[in-house]
């Protein structure tokens, strides 16, 4: 009882984290420093976005895919990196031409990216990603950046799946864990009731874990040392099965690191 306690807490605490992916990327990118912006309101949270007030600025441009072309329905979404935001960030959609515009923006160095995972295009804000579909830009107090350039490259999809090694039951609640291949810094995972995930077409490995099983790398005999590299097409959609062998006692605890040694 006491593992599943734990493992339900880790679940939902990676699932928030997801939230706060964008703050991956700022940190990783190294980003420049932010210029100080005064305070225009009372004591309190700053709002996010306000269009009513005179200091904040506007952004606008356009979405284009991998062929250079306008991309309709294309989600934007600006990150202010001076604030620690909580909540939902500004976002929009793209309009039928792939033009966007977001007003009422916190003046300062701000992150704009868009995606569209339903059709391959990945939110970006993880380092997992490269910097398709992504810009940074320094927005002036009241002012406006205009003719911002978004190219989307798409990712490809991965179906993730693990099965009972010793009864080939399939295993529902799973812990998973992505990097690119010898680029360990560079990660995802998360912990969910569902297999999809999109993946860059660089070489990627895979780790599953699960509540009173061996955690397995993807390949080979479920160590790292043997664990097989997935290496996808863009748009391509592909399922990877691991098998997990039972813990032999209760208490043991099995991690993908540890496994990563052995």
């Amino acid at each position: 009882m006491f593992r599943a306690i734990l493992l339900a807490v880790a679940l939902l605490a990676i699932g928030g984290a997801a939230a706060y992916v964008r703050w991956w990327r700022i940190a990783l990118l190294d980003a420049p420093p932010v210029a100080h912006v005064p305070r225009t309101s009372g004591p309190g949270p700053i709002a996010i976005a306000d269009a009513s007030d005179p200091d904040r600025g506007r952004l606008s441009g356009i979405v284009l895919d991998e062929r250079a072309q306008a991309a309709p329905g294309m989600t934007v979404q600006a990150c202010n990196t001076g604030y620690p935001i909580q909540g939902m960030l500004p976002s929009t959609h793209t309009d039928a031409k792939g033009h966007f515009a977001l007003v009422g923006l916190l003046p300062g160095h701000t992150y704009v990216n868009a995606y569209n995972e339903p059709a391959f295009y990945p939110d970006a804000s993880s380092n997992f990603f490269d910097e398709d579909g992504m810009a940074w830009v320094e927005l002036p107090t009241g002012g406006e950046i205009s003719d911002i350039v978004l190219k989307l490259k798409p990712a490809a999809r991965l179906h993730v799946k693990a099965r009972n090694a010793v009864t080939q039951a399939p295993i529902g609640q799973i812990v998973v864990s992505l990097e690119r291949d010898s680029e360990r810094n560079r990660s995802m995972g998360g912990g969910k009731l569902g297999d999809l995930w999109l993946v860059p077409t660089a070489p990627i490995r895979l780790c599953v874990t699960a509540e009173s099983f061996q955690a397995a790398w993807y390949g080979g005999d479920g160590t790292f040392q043997r664990s097989v590299p997935i290496t996808l097409a863009a748009r391509q959609v592909f399922t990877a099965m691991v098998s997990l062998r039972p813990l032999k006692r209760a208490a043991a605890e099995s991690t993908c690191s540890s496994r990563r040694s052995r």
